[in-house]
């Protein structure tokens, strides 16, 4: 999971369009007035026609953000760019073959009263109706692209690569997709679908691949503040060998996770994913302590290999705020691992689960036993040791 969040809030949240705005560099001179399409190059100038790549009319992508029309479309054409593009209205941003966003170096923007803990390649804040599609972006200190407070937002085609944190944070947004994008080699996971900035509901993660991230997982559906994560949809996926760092506690293939008393990651469903080779099980669930509504979340349909490489110790505590572990750790291979300290309702079906040695591990702490329905049925599995194991800790 993510060990930084941003923890923005409300009074940050009223902010974010305005000091985004301050923080976009210095618009490059261009004499071209706004249009529905404008076109950035290394070699754009202000005296390009502005009609395709060969006669851009910028070199700056942030300045042809904010001279094309609302709703319009910036063409970014092969070459690298070193910045922070930032977006805070409807519009279509696509790399044509070979944009590389080189974000190394860029100064963290501030939203709110809080600064970002690095810089993100691309940002989509407090707007809608945006599509990011066809760029590959390293060298970001945070996250490669960031959603924040927004909807309807698209993120497609992208290689996200060598970042501080994840490649896609879908955070405190609505009815966005991050789909068809690779995530390689980030810090932080994969893709990131939270609640720092908000509510976060109805998004959709699908037709990744997230490989080889070694500090988290593949995709992360996380409570960070007490806004909620709900309604979320996480399917056709390719997760492998995530959360390999035995330093950072390990990562999932999805992880369904908070750590903050009270709060809500709810009715997420997990599908359709391919899943092998992570430091923990290939779909996961904690709800770290008593009071956390992590109910109606489902796991079925997926293909899982073999996966909880490192093994976990879960964090079970026997009361909110408290710091005491009291989980048995899972320390054999697993395919989907529950472990809970809140009463919870989960359903995992038509899975197809091999060559681990525990199929699905569950673990409740014994107070929560009781108001727990977790559903498991149709699952399949081959070369795993023991298909369903229980497990039952006190709360002392």
């Amino acid at each position: 999971m993510r060990r930084f969040p941003l923890a923005l809030g409300a009074t940050a949240a009223a902010g974010v369009l305005s000091l985004a705005t301050a923080a976009t560099p210095a618009l490059a001179a261009s004499t071209s007035t706004s249009t529905s399409t404008v076109y950035v190059s290394p070699a754009g100038t202000s005296t390009g026609a502005d009609t395709s790549c060969q006669t851009a009319g910028y070199s700056d992508i942030n300045a042809a953000i904010a001279a094309v029309d609302t709703g319009g479309t910036v063409v970014v054409c092969p070459g690298t760019y070193k910045t922070q593009a930032v977006v805070t209205k409807p519009l279509t941003l696509t790399g044509d073959r070979g944009a590389y966003i080189n974000a190394k170096g860029q100064p963290p923007l501030k939203i709110g009263s809080t600064k970002l803990p690095g810089s993100i390649g691309i940002g989509v804040l407090a707007t809608k109706g945006v599509h990011v599609s066809g760029f590959h972006i390293t060298g970001a200190g945070f996250d490669a692209i960031l959603v924040a407070l927004s909807s309807h937002v698209t993120v497609s085609g992208n290689t996200l690569m060598h970042n501080g944190d994840v490649g896609v944070d879908l955070n405190g947004s609505s009815w966005s997709t991050a789909t068809h994008n690779v995530s390689e080699h980030n810090h932080g996971g994969g893709f990131l679908v939270a609640d720092d900035v908000g509510p976060n509901s109805h998004n959709t993660v699908s037709f990744n691949i997230a490989s080889r991230n070694p500090g988290g997982c593949g995709v992360i559906l996380a409570g960070h503040t007490t806004a909620g994560v709900s309604h979320n949809r996480v399917y056709g996926n390719l997760l492998s060998y995530n959360g390999t760092l035995a330093s950072t506690g390990g990562g999932a293939g999805v992880v369904i996770a908070t750590e903050v008393p009270g709060e809500t990651v709810a009715d997420n469903t997990v599908s359709g994913n391919v899943i092998w080779g992570n430091g923990i099980a290939g779909v996961t669930i904690h709800a770290h302590e008593p009071g956390q509504n992590l109910n109606g979340n489902r796991i079925s349909n997926n293909w899982i290999g073999t996966n909880n490489t490192l093994g976990d110790f879960i964090g079970l505590a026997p009361k909110p705020g408290s710091k005491k572990n009291v989980a048995t750790p899972d320390t054999r291979t697993t395919g989907i691992l529950v472990g809970s300290s809140s009463p919870i309702a989960v359903h995992i079906s038509g899975n197809h689960i091999a060559s681990d040695h525990y199929g699905i591990f569950v673990e409740l702490l014994k107070s929560a036993v009781a108001g727990s329905q977790v559903t498991i049925l149709d699952n399949a599995y081959s070369q795993v040791a023991t298909h369903v194991r229980h497990v039952v800790v006190p709360a002392s």
